[in-house]
């Protein structure tokens, strides 16, 4: 892959609230500026020494802190269908510390550990756990999380289960203690909590986003060794890959076996497993580009938005192809966008 992998993405910009005024971010080649304060990095270092720090400056810090949170990936977006709600309240609550949570937890499991009569899908799992993930100390345990709609089931189980007793134990113990649920915090309750609060922050600037920002903590996790977060990041390459596959192929995402595989090259198959770099999230699921007019892409050889050269497979068992493709309709959200074949 030649192009940088933002070169597949358009930019994005959002109004947020900085004090008693809107203002821009906005998104390019990769990086998030404040567009309303000319003199940014100033106010960047300023605050690093403890000086205020305008909302604005604040969430481009908090972007850049977050540029290679594997939670990020856990509780992003898996696919265009996942629409996760989350506005600024969200932030401020959990920001309050697990006192603020208590109200957002139920006061005994919930059957069958998941809202009843509510569809079980990808989108609605994610979005209606999305706090339930955010309170929790650990996330989900490393390689506990695989692919596939039963896998989904599983955490959201998990996440609501431990919600509610968290604010069972908060009533009971009082916010200025902690309990047995919230280990792995460490010293410093305030700044775990202000951490996620941040997170939320961000998710909560909308899908555009929190696309970027899965391809932000993909690319970042691209060029370094994996270490002891492989099974974590084969898990949020799995959630990614696996559906987009699994339509390709008109199969359940659970029969699409994937791995991650190292270094900078794109997908491939190896008998009936997929193998995919997180550079793959990055420039090719993350853009929207994953499965073009039923084409499963395979690799960006080059790309300057809104167009770009793909390796794709036509059909199973196609050789790659070669082709153009180009972007139309954004919206603004890349998986809004509608890519297409130009040239094959």
């Amino acid at each position: 892959m030649t192009a940088p992998w933002w070169a597949t993405f358009s930019t994005a910009e959002a109004a947020v609230r900085c004090g008693d005024h809107r203002h821009l971010l906005r998104w390019e080649a990769g990086r998030l500026t404040a567009r309303d304060h000319p003199d940014a990095e100033a106010e960047l270092v300023l605050g690093t020494l403890g000086g205020d720090q305008p909302d604005c400056i604040r969430l481009v810090r908090a972007w850049g802190e977050h540029s290679d949170d594997l939670d990020v990936l856990m509780l992003g977006p898996r696919s265009a269908q996942d629409t996760l709600t989350v506005d600024a309240t969200d932030a401020e609550q959990l920001r309050l510390g697990p006192a603020g949570w208590a109200g957002y937890a139920r006061a005994g499991p919930v059957p069958g550990g998941v809202a009843p009569g509510v569809p079980l899908t990808w989108g609605s799992l994610w979005s209606r756990t999305l706090r339930s993930f955010a309170v929790n100390a650990r996330g989900l345990p490393r390689g506990s999380a695989t692919s596939g709609p039963g896998s989904a089931v599983r955490a959201a189980q998990v996440g609501r289960f431990r919600a509610a007793q968290a604010g069972a134990l908060i009533s009971r113990h009082g916010p200025g203690r902690p309990s047995p649920l919230f280990r792995g915090i460490g010293q410093d309750p305030d700044r775990h909590f202000a951490r996620r609060a941040e997170l939320l922050e961000l998710l909560a600037l909308g899908p555009a986003f929190q696309f970027r920002l899965c391809a932000t903590v993909a690319a970042a996790w691209s060029q370094r060794h994996p270490g002891t977060a492989h099974p974590a990041l084969t898990a949020a390459l799995a959630g990614r890959l696996a559906p987009a596959a699994a339509a390709w192929l008109h199969v359940s995402p659970d029969q699409v076996r994937v791995s991650l595989a190292g270094g900078p090259g794109g997908l491939a198959q190896d008998g009936d497993q997929w193998r995919a770099g997180m550079r793959w999230v990055a420039a090719v699921w993350a853009a929207g580009l994953a499965v073009i007019d039923a084409s499963l892409v395979l690799d960006v050889t080059h790309a300057d938005y809104p167009k770009a050269d793909v390796l794709a497979l036509k059909e199973p068992g196609s050789e790659p192809a070669a082709l153009a493709v180009q972007c139309e309709s954004a919206r603004g959200s890349p998986q809004g966008a509608r890519w297409r074949i130009i040239r094959p």
